[in-house]
């Protein structure tokens, strides 16, 4: 990294605060049960966990627009949780967060989905129990979506579709809200999930993981990740896949870019989709849409996240603090 690409990243970062940013999709609440496991319970041969603490985090789109309003920006999220102790959960840390939710739905026919995970000493993984409901969730409510949308658009600088496939973002909303945008010039950013990505079909820019993308093309792992990105480009205008330890690569048609990881100890990998995207919003907000700077961002985002267990709000300190270990590094090897 030279100096002058470190001053502009810097200089982006301290317009987030100018950015707003709209969030639609899968709210996710992250429950921790952190204690000991120390035998196998006489029941079956499973490890027993002795509970001392439980945490929640904001995961999907809600972690999404965390990252979001971590950085500085404003979040406003839209989506669906349930009528439960959980939905109070989740509502609280959003305002915590300072995240706008007036767009956050109800809906008493379907729990608040929640992710349990187990987690012994030296963060060991024992199990991970899912509460939720994966039926799309009813005409109604999408519709209603729908008009949060249509009511926010003209105040936001641009649209992250964050899709767990659970039961908000069904194909008919996706091509709703994408003609919406067009209507009115804002640019939607696509993060996927699934086997099929025709669904996402006129969204600006795609961005999945390299499983992701094998998996939608139907790709072997040998295949030039150009062409991979070519045949995802019928659906987007712009593709960015993360490779996790080899980086990212950015393709629109004509210009490629091609981006090492960065460097750092990986605990948890949970939540980093989400950070990376956050940051690309962000830093396209700020930049007047420059993509090389924006994936630079987005790419020390995805670093920063994955050194902690769970999904991780990256703020800018962290940010800076990655960016400059880069820079005095690669000055070093000068």
């Amino acid at each position: 990294m030279d100096k002058a690409l470190k001053n502009k990243l810097f200089e982006l970062i301290e317009k987030f605060n100018e950015a707003k940013i709209l969030v639609v999709g899968d709210i996710i609440l992250d429950e921790y049960l952190w204690g000991m496991a120390n035998r196998l319970s006489p029941e079956a041969p499973v490890p027993v966990l002795e509970v001392k603490r439980k945490t929640h985090l904001l995961g999907g789109a809600a972690n999404v627009a965390n990252n979001i309003a971590a950085m500085g920006g404003k979040a406003i999220l839209a989506g669906v949780i349930g009528d439960d102790i959980y939905s109070s959960v989740v509502l609280d840390l959003l305002k915590k967060s300072k995240i706008n939710t007036d767009y956050v739905l109800k809906d008493k026919t379907r729990p608040t989905t929640v992710k349990t995970r187990l987690i012994a000493q030296n963060n060991r993984h024992l199990a991970r129990v899912d509460n939720e409901s994966l039926d799309l969730i009813s005409n109604d409510v999408s519709k209603k979506l729908y008009e949060s949308v249509e009511k926010i658009i003209d105040d936001v600088d641009l649209i992250i579709l964050s899709d767990y496939v659970i039961s908000v973002l069904s194909a008919k909303l996706i091509k709703d809200i994408v003609k919406l945008a067009n209507c009115h010039d804002k640019t939607v950013i696509m993060d996927p999930k699934g086997q099929d990505f025709s669904k996402y079909d006129g969204v600006d820019v795609l961005v999945p993981n390299m499983e992701e993308a094998l998996i939608a093309t139907k790709s072997s792992k040998d295949k030039p990740i150009k062409k991979i990105a070519t045949t995802l480009r019928k659906i987007a205008d712009k593709v960015i896949i993360t490779q996790s330890a080899n980086g990212v690569y950015y393709f629109d048609g004509a210009d490629e870019l091609n981006l090492d990881a960065i460097p750092t100890e990986v605990v948890d990998a949970t939540g980093a989709g989400g950070s990376f995207v956050a940051m690309l919003g962000l830093g396209l907000v700020g930049s007047d849409f420059n993509y090389e700077e924006s994936i630079h961002l987005a790419n020390y985002a995805a670093a920063a996240a994955v050194k902690k267990v769970g999904t991780f709000a990256v703020k800018p300190v962290h940010l800076k603090e990655l960016i400059n270990v880069s820079y005095n590094n690669s000055t070093v090897k000068k």
